[in-house]
């Protein structure tokens, strides 16, 4: 099917006198086309007539139509025309067909005014090498949308604390402030969907009101919403990456520096014409608010599980909690030198951050009670409850043993379930008199009943160390 300017074509050769043998020759189409088109063109026809093409899935259109009406996707379209109307066509046929059918969207430009927004998103760089490690690398972008001035940064992760300091970063280079901050939806987007948990975003939002402005996401799906941006990032993967020989993080920084200083806010920009550097210059920077007096400070914010021994971990170190949050799941919030611990928004901890690894950080009022390491005046009050003996063995104990008697006095006083005091205090008069100063001698003692002998009676030997050195002083002799 020949086209207009075929016909515009056979009508100037026909007018200077061209045969309709020559023209076909001319043009090298065939005689009876010229003859068509000449006879088209007498009868008013200047403009062919289009011809209409049947598509396969015209038969269905109405079908098509329905399912579309009702939300049914592509993919379930294409499943029902397979097995309920066993039409053999391709599930690319039927997207195509779909979105011919649906209505075309207008898009307006946006425009903004002067220090009144700026557009932020990631972009995706590839493998460096840091630290001899081989990290994923991203490219952070924030544009103001007036001058199209951008700040480019280099970082190895998309944390929360990273996104915000990008900010911090990006807000110092442009000397000032904007109105609102356009980001990606997070939750379909690159950062990691729990910067969408609400801590998170309290976080983000706090950030940006510490500077005075506030935050607005773009819609899903809806890349034109922060346009400006997106096309920062694709400039900078085909401008700046090309130029980098070699995969070294450190150096990226530098490079990245030195080229979005040098090139890309000194460019013609393709859109507004207008070079970036300058129209921020005479124009948005006298817009921007200025910078609070003080940095917004970060915190870093994740959620701990309580392990059973009463402590959350947190960089290689263990922080103790409440005993009754044990099991719980905690949001801890750290800005590098101290660690607060939260549970739903009530702090219930606060540490200072502990420079070595494997410690365990312990608060006694985090433990039950009966948990607590007791004073020594606690150990002597109860010994002196069940009587005198049982303290002089107390004392005579803590002379012995200085490291280790509350243990063996926990076990003397355990065995108040089992006896009274008065056969606990003659356990121990006896154990004193044959200097056996030991829990398990006080314990044999009251098992065998012992404390009724008379203090004559031999003690049982119980270990080797029963036996009396004398005899080996004798043989020396």
């Amino acid at each position: 099917m020949y086209k207009v300017d075929m016909y515009y074509t056979v009508q100037t050769l026909h007018r200077q006198g061209y045969s309709k043998r020559k023209i076909a020759s001319t043009l090298n189409i065939h005689r009876d086309t010229v003859t068509r088109i000449l006879k088209d063109i007498k009868e008013g026809r200047q403009v062919p007539e289009p011809v209409k093409k049947i598509k396969l899935l015209d038969q269905d259109r109405e079908i098509i139509k329905k399912s579309l009406e009702r939300g049914k996707s592509a993919v379930l379209i294409h499943e029902m025309l397979v097995s309920r109307y066993k039409r053999e066509v391709a599930y690319s046929t039927v997207v195509k067909y779909v979105r011919d059918m649906k209505e075309k969207e207008v898009y307006i430009p946006i425009h903004s005014d002067p220090g009144e927004e700026a557009q932020v998103d990631f972009g995706y760089l590839g493998l460096f090498w840091k630290d001899g490690k081989r990290v994923k690398t991203w490219l952070f972008v924030i544009t103001l949308s007036y001058s199209r001035y951008a700040y480019y940064e280099r970082v190895c992760d998309q944390k929360v604390i990273t996104f915000l300091m990008c900010h911090i970063h990006a807000f110092e280079f442009f000397m000032g402030v904007v109105e609102r901050v356009r980001i990606d939806n997070l939750k379909a987007g690159v950062i990691t969907p729990d910067f969408y948990e609400p801590l998170i975003q309290a976080q983000y939002a706090a950030c940006l009101a510490h500077y005075g402005c506030s935050p607005v996401t773009a819609r899903i799906g809806r890349g034109q919403d922060k346009g400006k941006v997106e096309s920062g990032v694709k400039y900078g993967k085909n401008n700046f990456l090309p130029r980098i020989d070699h995969r070294d993080y450190y150096r990226l920084g530098s490079d990245l520096t030195r080229w979005n200083e040098q090139t890309c806010n000194l460019r013609l920009h393709g859109t507004t014409r207008r070079i970036p550097a300058e129209v921020f210059k005479d124009i948005e920077y006298k817009a921007l608010k200025p910078l609070p007096p003080e940095r917004f400070e970060l915190f870093d914010i994740e959620t701990r599980k309580v392990n059973a021994f009463g402590h959350i971990h947190y960089k290689n170190n263990y922080y103790s909690v409440p005993y009754q949050l044990i099991g719980r799941e905690l949001v801890v919030k750290s800005n590098l030198s101290v660690l607060r611990i939260f549970a739903d928004n009530t702090r219930v901890a606060v540490h200072d951050i502990a420079k070595g690894q494997g410690q365990y950080i312990t608060r006694e009022e985090h433990q039950p009670e009966y948990k607590l390491k007791k004073p020594r005046s606690y150990y002597e009050e109860k010994m002196i409850t069940i009587g005198e003996y049982a303290h002089n063995f107390m004392l005579e104990l803590e002379n012995i043993k200085p490291r280790h008697w509350h243990e063996m006095i926990r076990g003397i006083l355990h065995l108040c379930r089992f006896y009274d005091n008065q056969a606990i205090n003659l356990s121990c008069k006896r154990a004193l008199s044959y200097g056996a100063i030991s829990y398990q001698e006080v314990k044999t003692i009251l098992e065998k009943k012992l404390y009724c002998l008379h203090e004559e009676t031999e003690m049982p030997i119980l270990s080797g160390f029963g036996h009396d050195l004398d005899i080996y002083d004798q043989l020396n002799k």
